[in-house]
């Protein structure tokens, strides 16, 4: 053998056994146990994010399981949801001046709804009783139905109409003046189609009569769903945990993002824009909108208020704007 080929051999050789040493001894590494370990005890340097980036996906999958604020010393109680993990905020999205929308001599209003044309705003009474609709610009406010709890689940359809879904079960459309489309009608389990509740579980349906898959992951009691507009992702909650978004396909395991409550897609997909509130177990003390990536790798704090308490965020359907409460007045802003 040649003096040149030995010197490369043993010049490959070397770097190998360098690059071995640097990988092992660096202090950012750590095994699979660990990262489960520390992810189980809420460390800062381990959370669900950070473990899906350094493992494969069975065992990120088993860390997000285990990630539950009850193993960290410092949880106070689950009536608390403020002991959660909060986002901190790295984006630079913002929105502008906002315009009320309601009056607080009109009532009280809570869960803002865009229509499809993104011309009027749907929202209920507290208690989710009632839905009623005013234009964005102003006119006047009108009643659709007075039946108590239906404005959780009640949405609005491409065509204009509106479904209303009781707590017992039977749904019902409507017409944009509050006239029925049909008679109320149960609602047939193995026929809803889309993201659903059921033992504390988020599943999705894509088409009537398929079997619904369950979306959720690990031990806690989640509940819901909302499909992006592209239908490749879900964003849920977890009543002890907070924020998550999945892909629907299964293709990877869900991404935590912690604090948050009421998400609404952008009309790409690319994103939600939620609250995030701290409380005392008894009453909000603060609140603001914030907008993450579907990734969960950008945060942006939309709000940054002192004095207000912003909550139930609604994306119009250009993405423009946003339509929020504050107080039990629902507003509109830009989205920057």
């Amino acid at each position: 053998m040649s003096g040149e080929k030995w010197l490369k051999i043993t010049f490959i050789a070397g770097a190998i056994i360098a690059l071995l040493v640097l990988v092992v001894a660096h202090p950012g590494r750590r095994s699979y146990r660990q990262l489960a370990t520390a992810a189980v005890k809420g460390a800062n340097h381990a959370s669900p994010t950070s473990v899906t980036k350094e493992t494969t996906p069975p065992l990120a999958r088993l860390a997000k399981v285990f990630f539950l604020p009850e193993a960290d010393p410092g949880y106070a109680s689950k009536s608390h949801p403020s002991s959660r993990k909060l986002p901190v905020a790295n984006g630079t999205r913002r929105i502008g001046p906002p315009r009320a929308v309601t009056s607080r001599s009109e009532g009280e209003f809570i869960s803002p709804r865009w229509s499809p044309d993104g011309l009027e705003l749907m929202f209920s009474k507290p208690g989710y009783n009632g839905l009623y609709v005013k234009g964005v610009e102003g006119g006047s406010l009108k009643e659709l139905t007075d039946s108590r709890h239906v404005g959780y689940k009640s949405t609005w359809n491409p065509d204009g109409t509106v479904t209303v879904q009781s707590n017992d079960g039977t749904v019902q459309r409507l017409n944009p003046d509050g006239t029925p489309v049909d008679a109320p009608s149960p609602l047939e389990d193995s026929s809803y189609v889309g993201a659903f509740t059921q033992e504390d579980k988020v599943y999705y349906r894509a088409a009537a009569g398929e079997p619904a898959r369950c979306v959720s992951e690990g031990d806690d009691r989640f509940y819901g769903g909302v499909v992006s507009p592209d239908g490749r992702y879900i964003a849920y909650n977890g009543l002890y945990t907070g924020l998550y978004i999945a892909p629907l396909d299964g293709s990877g395991p869900p991404i935590y993002l912690g604090e948050g409550h009421s998400p609404s897609w952008l009309p790409d997909g690319s994103g939600i824009v939620y609250n995030v509130s701290i409380d005392d177990g008894h009453q909000l003390l603060a609140s603001d909108l914030y907008l993450a990536s579907v990734d969960g790798q950008t945060i942006s704090n939309l709000t940054q208020t002192q004095d207000q308490i912003e909550i139930n965020p609604s994306v119009s359907p250009d993405g423009r704007w946003v339509a929020y409460e504050v107080d039990g007045v629902i507003y509109v802003a830009p989205l920057y």
